[in-house]
């Protein structure tokens, strides 16, 4: 935690690594996923890492990012092997990461098995940022503690000392200012190594402090559901609401809670309202700013940018039966600026695939309509008439969210739900401003061309909102 209730941010960042159920599957390395209401995550980079690190073995799990009072952004990871340091790495702009070094924290503290999911927090008054993380020491992982030094520059650091002990084991903190009160969400993993003594599953629960360094006592009576770990607190601005996002480490999903005050929370949200990039792991999240969003965007769901202004149809995919333009999705944002001369007839702006697996968007007599298809099932939008002004610049979008298709003209906005959630690949060429061979909408009778000018053409491959 930075400042927990940042505001003036309408777009949200989760960091993670990634895993299956009961670590399988592992990649263990910095993921990145965007979202607008920190509910709905969409995965950047194709759920592929976007850094990785050269420390110790190269691991880096439980990432931790903030944004400093020097207007960087600090992250803070587990690695591997085990032992009394964290990994540490500092970026301008998310996107290059640098400075990589280990913190040996733990060092002066004898027996210290493993220094796990490290988190900071910014002292408002002091200027000092608080690390903070947990550790075991002895001969195994059983005694795990949370211990916390603090900095000013991520070079010279404090006394490490004992953060926060309630008396059985706990890993996974992370703190939240709420109304003058701290408030930090943990894991009691207590069950897993004394499974008798203590029979609850595993779980987090909340504590609160007057001050970011405790004491903390608990808060009865809220917890999240069994089986969860690396809690994450997220201030949503635009609702004035909370939202604690956990992780089921061994079942491979998220869960979140909402609340207004800290004391009174949601149960669980249905799954329907929220999703998450497959097997993400143990995340940190936190506000953008719209040029920040952008540059993330931009490097890494980007497809292509087509920014000259064109005044005929532009091929931008062959005959082939994989690769750009030819792959199945199920997530596709293609945004544009036109500049039509008129809106009637048919006009082609977008051709991809066919009329068993496509999406096309078009004008037809002083509408815009899109369709999408799969396996020869067509779902089609028509916006109102009227909407486009001609011999002017203006903006119209299509996205395809998993089954969801949106059509936008000036932001006047339509939708509505497919059947279906892949669209398959295809081998036909496409591009813009014109037909290409048989579209989505089914029509294979010439170009079709659009009678005006084209700019700035974007594809993405998240859909964008």
């Amino acid at each position: 935690m930075i400042s927990s209730r940042q505001t003036g941010h309408a777009a949200y960042l989760m960091g993670y690594f990634r895993s299956g159920p009961g670590q399988t599957h592992k990649v263990e390395q910095l993921h990145y996923a965007v979202s607008r209401d920190g509910r709905r995550w969409h995965e950047l980079n194709g759920n592929k890492p976007v850094w990785k690190t050269t420390l110790g073995e190269g691991i880096l799990r439980d990432p931790f990012i903030g944004k400093g009072r020097d207007g960087r952004w600090h992250m803070v990871f587990t690695i591997r092997p085990l032992g009394p340091a964290i990994g540490y790495a500092v970026s301008d702009d998310l996107i290059h990461w640098r400075g990589e070094r280990l913190l040996p924290l733990m060092q002066e503290i004898p027996d210290t098995v493993n220094s796990w999911a490290p988190e900071f927090s910014m002292d408002s008054e002091t200027g000092e940022y608080l690390v903070y993380w947990a550790s075991s020491t002895g001969g195994d992982l059983s005694n795990s503690k949370h211990y916390s030094a603090r900095t000013r520059d991520w070079i010279s650091f404090s006394k490490t000392k004992l953060f926060f002990d309630p008396g059985f084991q706990t890993i996974d903190a992370s703190l939240a200012e709420h109304e003058g009160n701290y408030y930090m969400a943990v894991k009691d993993e207590s069950h897993v190594y004394e499974p008798l003594k203590f029979p609850h599953p595993p779980m987090n629960f909340l504590a609160v402090a007057e001050q970011p360094e405790g004491p903390y006592e608990r808060v009865s009576d809220i917890q999240t559901p069994d089986y969860t770990e690396g809690p994450e607190f997220l201030w949503i601005e635009s609702e004035q609401k909370w939202l604690l996002i956990y992780d089921y480490w061994a079942y491979g999903k998220f869960g979140v809670m909402e609340s207004q005050d800290m004391l009174h929370w949601s149960g669980e949200l249905d799954a329907s309202r929220v999703r998450f990039p497959f097997r993400a792991r143990h995340a940190t999240v936190f506000p953008l700013g719209e040029a920040e969003l952008r540059g993330l965007l931009d490097s890494y769901a980007l497809q292509a940018h087509y920014r000259t202004p064109t005044y005929s149809p532009v091929r931008i995919a062959a005959w082939e039966e994989v690769g750009f333009l030819h792959d199945a999705f199920s997530m596709r944002s293609v945004t544009m600026q036109i500049r039509p001369n008129s809106g009637s007839g048919i006009q082609m702006l977008y051709d991809e695939g066919d009329a068993v697996n496509g999406l096309a968007l078009r004008i037809r007599e002083d509408c815009v309509e899109a369709a999408v298809r799969s396996n020869g099932t067509l779902l089609k939008l028509t916006s109102k008439p009227g909407l486009l002004a001609k011999s002017e610049w203006q903006e119209v979008s299509l996205v395809y969210d998993e089954g969801r298709l949106i059509l936008s003209v000036n932001d006047v906005t339509v939708q509505e739900q497919a059947s279906y959630v892949l669209v398959r690949s295809h081998d036909g060429p496409g591009g813009y401003g014109g037909r290409f061979g048989e579209d989505a909408f089914g029509d294979s009778d010439g170009h079709a061309a659009f009678d005006g000018a084209i700019r700035h053409v974007r594809i993405h491959s998240i859909p964008l909102a």
